[in-house]
C-alpha cells in the first residue's frame, strides 16, 4: 500500500529521468515542488514548499550537497498564496512530485481546500500528514540526502511498520462523508528531527481531536493497515511477569448488523505473533492469550475515542452499512453521528505463530 506507492513512485522518476523528459531547460525554467505544508491564519492562506535545487543546471541531483531549499507564500486562496511563492521562488511551479502535503489547524474543510490538488498534478495516493507549524516542518531536513521530503517518508514508513502512524492518502481525505485519521508530525529545524506521534481526527469541519500513540495500533488494525514487512512490538504482563511479542500480520474484516435498534460492527482479527522476549518462561498458549487480550482492549479504545466519543467514521461504517444493511443505509445517512454514538462493538482475535 504505503511502501509500494513510495517504491512505484521512486520506479517512475527514476525511468523519466534517463529518458530524458528533464531536460537542462525545463530543470532550470521550473521548480519541482517535494513537500508542501498549507496553512491558514489571518484569513490568508500560507504554503511553504520544499523546492528541488539544482546547482549544476542537471535533472541529475548532487547527492553530497542539499537538495532542497523552502519558499514561503500567502494568499486570500490557496491559487493565490502558490502564486505568490512562485513569485519568490522566480520559477514555474510544478506539483507532479510532491511527495507529502503537511495540513494545519487553519485548514477547517480539509476535503474542500485539498479538492484543487485534484486536477491530476498530485497524485491521489500522496500521504496528507498534519502539523501544528506546517511550515516549521516544511523547512525541517532540507540538507538531508537527495530530496529532504523522501526523509519524511522514510521516517513515516518505519514509524507504520512499528505500529505508531497510518498512512492516509490524499484520497482518503477526499472521500466524501467520512473522517479520516491523520499522521501528526512533530518537527524541530534546529534540532534537525521529525518524528510521528499520535493521530489527529478530521472531517468536514476541519481537525477536531487527537488520538494518543497507543490507539494507534488499534486503528491500524481495524483499518486492515498492516503490510508484509511490518513488526510490531507489544509488551504483555501475566500475573506480574512481563514479555514481549512482535507482530508480524494482522488481517481484519468488519461487518455491520443491527438489531434492538443499534448498529452493530463486529471485527473478525486475526494476528500473526512471534515472541520477542520471554525471562520468566511464560507457556507460548498463556502469551498468546494475554496478546489476544490486548489486542481486544487496544481496538476497542481506538473504535471508543474515534467513534463513540468523536463520532468520526474512520473505519469505513459508511460503506459497511450500505454493503450489509442497505435497507438501514437512507436512515443512517440522515443521522449517522447517532447511530456511530450508539453503535456497539464485538470484536473476535485469533492468533497463529508466525515464520521465522
Amino acid at each position: 500500500m504505503f511502501k509500494k506507492a513510495v517504491i512505484l513512485a521512486v520506479m517512475i522518476f527514476s525511468a523519466v529521468s534517463m529518458t530524458g523528459c528533464f531536460g537542462s531547460l525545463e530543470v532550470n525554467d521550473r521548480a519541482f515542488v517535494q513537500l508542501m505544508g498549507l496553512d491558514k491564519k489571518n484569513d490568508l492562506y500560507m504554503v511553504t514548499l520544499q523546492i528541488y535545487k539544482s546547482e549544476s543546471g542537471s535533472s541529475e541531483p548532487n547527492t553530497s550537497k542539499a537538495n532542497s531549499i523552502a519558499v514561503s507564500g500567502k494568499g486570500e486562496t490557496v491559487s493565490a498564496a502558490l502564486a505568490d511563492a512562485e513569485l519568490k521562488a522566480g520559477k514555474r511551479l510544478f506539483l507532479g512530485h510532491i511527495k507529502m502535503l503537511i495540513i494545519g489547524n487553519g485548514i477547517n474543510s480539509p476535503a474542500d481546500e485539498l479538492l484543487l490538488f485534484t486536477d491530476g498534478n498530485v497524485s491521489p495516493s500522496c500521504p496528507v500528514v498534519f502539523s501544528k507549524d506546517p511550515s516549521q516542518a516544511a523547512g525541517t531536513l532540507l540538507e538531508e540526502g537527495t530530496f529532504s521530503a523522501e526523509q519524511f517518508l522514510n521516517i513515516m514508513s518505519a514509524a507504520s511498520a512499528q505500529g505508531e502512524t497510518v498512512f492516509t492518502s490524499l484520497a482518503d481525505i477526499l472521500t466524501p462523508d467520512s473522517g479520516a485519521a491523520i499522521p501528526e508530525i512533530s518537527a524541530r529545524p534546529k534540532e534537525k528531527t521529525a518524528k510521528f506521534d499520535g493521530l489527529v481526527l478530521a472531517d468536514g469541519n476541519g481537525v477536531f481531536a487527537k488520538l494518543s500513540e497507543e490507539n494507534t495500533l488499534g486503528v491500524k488494525i481495524l483499518q486492515n493497515g498492516f503490510e508484509r514487512d511490518d513488526k510490531v512490538t507489544l509488551p504483555i504482563s501475566v500475573n506480574g511477569r512481563n514479555a514481549s511479542v512482535f507482530i508480524t500480520g494482522a488481517k481484519t474484516k468488519l461487518k455491520a448488523g443491527f438489531s434492538d435498534g443499534k448498529l452493530r460492527i463486529s471485527a473478525e482479527v486475526c494476528l500473526k505473533i512471534r515472541t520477542a522476549e520471554n525471562p520468566y518462561g511464560i507457556t507460548e498458549e498463556t502469551i498468546g492469550k494475554a496478546v489476544r487480550e490486548s489486542v481486544r482492549d487496544i481496538c476497542t479504545k481506538a473504535f471508543s475515542e474515534a467513534v463513540w466519543h468523536n463520532s468520526c467514521d474512520i473505519f469505513g461504517i459508511k460503506k459497511l452499512v450500505r454493503r450489509d444493511l442497505p435497507d438501514l443505509y437512507g436512515g443512517y445517512c440522515g443521522d449517522s453521528h447517532r447511530y456511530l454514538e450508539e453503535s456497539v462493538l464485538t470484536i473476535k482475535v485469533k492468533s497463529e505463530k508466525a515464520d521465522l
